[in-house]
């Protein structure tokens, strides 16, 4: 079997789904599918792709206008045929456009997947920009797919309220657990909360702070560790509460990545994710697979944080969260390791590159090949 994935950008500040594809597509080829990744390079000479391995082609970067319209893409795609599928990664640009169009025409089967642009909040950020491609091709593109690839239960909820009819399949985003570090078993002096994201209203950055703030002396042993940068005018507010309330154990590291990002995770004792709206939420199992439990909203689709007794999965407010940050941080180190435990073992078997890439396999051959319909079909 023969499979491509496009997407805009592979860079390494690109976000999500440049993480996730290029860990799909190095599952897949470990299962014995021939995958590639079709990309345009940097536009920043600063910039790169996420690696340079054969199977990633980076064609030069002439893109233009919003919509990223590159004919490189596009003459690229029309020279290098004889896949079997496609497998186009995001929305309301050109080579996602391209690539189910050339699909199309090249009478093979595509899949496209949103990475979270149809949730409520994506669509409502740049909207005309995302009405006018929805008008001109993104709503066909859609609708003539063999199926649209949902990486949670919430995402395929709001992409079938939209009144898409196509299968959608929920296939989550992997992490590559080949190199993960021992679990950190030297304890803190003081319990260590953190935030991993962008500095961004969405993010719930300000009731955590009030949550933080409410539980007074409860948290002076504690430390607030918050790890990003983004939106300059919110983090402003956000410091300002900071200095009016006197949270001298809250700290702002700017933004980390490698193995830096991975040594700081490493070393806190819960992780917390209370955003409005999250697609999937990659930091979760990142913090998981290192033992450190989780505590995350009902606005992220991490209900499983409950049932696998690996965290929390609260409703959201400043309520809520402080209950829960004064549970986690009275919880016993034994109990916290025990959780941590759980955690490994849960994202072991549900979210590791292998996993998702053997769950991936199957949806190919079952749109290839027919069959009985696969059980992650929403």
């Amino acid at each position: 079997m023969k499979v491509l994935h496009t997407i805009s950008g592979l860079n390494k500040g690109s976000g999500g789904p440049t993480t996730c594809t290029y860990n799909l597509v190095k599952g897949l080829r470990r299962t014995g599918i021939d995958a590639k990744i079709l990309t345009l390079a940097p536009a920043n000479n600063n910039d790169s792709i996420i690696s340079n391995e054969d199977f990633i082609v980076a064609v030069k970067n002439d893109a233009a206008n919003p919509f990223v319209f590159s004919r490189n893409f596009r003459d690229y795609l029309k020279t290098d045929i004889g896949y079997d599928i496609y497998h186009a990664n995001g929305l309301w640009t050109y080579p996602s456009h391209i690539t189910a169009k050339n699909a199309r025409d090249s009478k093979r089967e595509y899949i496209i997947a949103p990475h979270g642009m149809l949730y409520p909040a994506g669509l409502e950020s740049k909207p005309w920009k995302k009405k006018l491609a929805l008008t001109l091709f993104q709503r066909y593109d859609i609708d003539q797919a063999a199926a649209i690839q949902a990486t949670c239960r919430q995402e395929a909820e709001h992409i079938a309220a939209l009144g898409y009819k196509k299968p959608i399949a929920i296939v989550p985003n992997s992490i590559d657990i080949s190199g993960c570090l021992p679990v950190r078993t030297e304890t803190n002096k003081k319990r260590r909360f953190g935030f991993v994201g962008r500095i961004h209203p969405i993010k719930n950055i300000d009731i955590m702070l009030e949550a933080w703030n409410a539980l007074g002396n409860k948290t002076a042993e504690c430390e607030l560790i918050i790890v990003g940068d983004g939106d300059a005018t919110y983090k402003k507010i956000l410091v300002e509460y900071i200095q009016k309330h006197n949270l001298n154990n809250v700290v702002f590291t700017g933004f980390l990545s490698g193995a830096e990002l991975t040594e700081c995770i490493r070393s806190f004792d819960y992780l917390m994710l209370v955003s409005k709206s999250e697609n999937f939420g990659m930091v979760i199992p990142e913090a998981l697979i290192n033992g450190v439990p989780c505590i995350a909203t009902e606005h992220t689709p991490w209900d499983e944080l409950n049932s696998e007794k690996c965290g929390w999965w609260i409703k959201d407010g400043v309520g809520p969260l402080r209950a829960t940050i004064n549970n986690a941080i009275e919880l016993s180190e034994e109990k916290r390791l025990d959780m941590g435990k759980r955690g490994i073992e849960f994202v072991k078997t549900n979210y590791s590159v292998e996993a998702v890439a053997r769950k991936m396999q199957t949806l190919y051959e079952w749109i290839l090949k027919g069959g009985e319909k696969p059980t992650f079909i929403y």
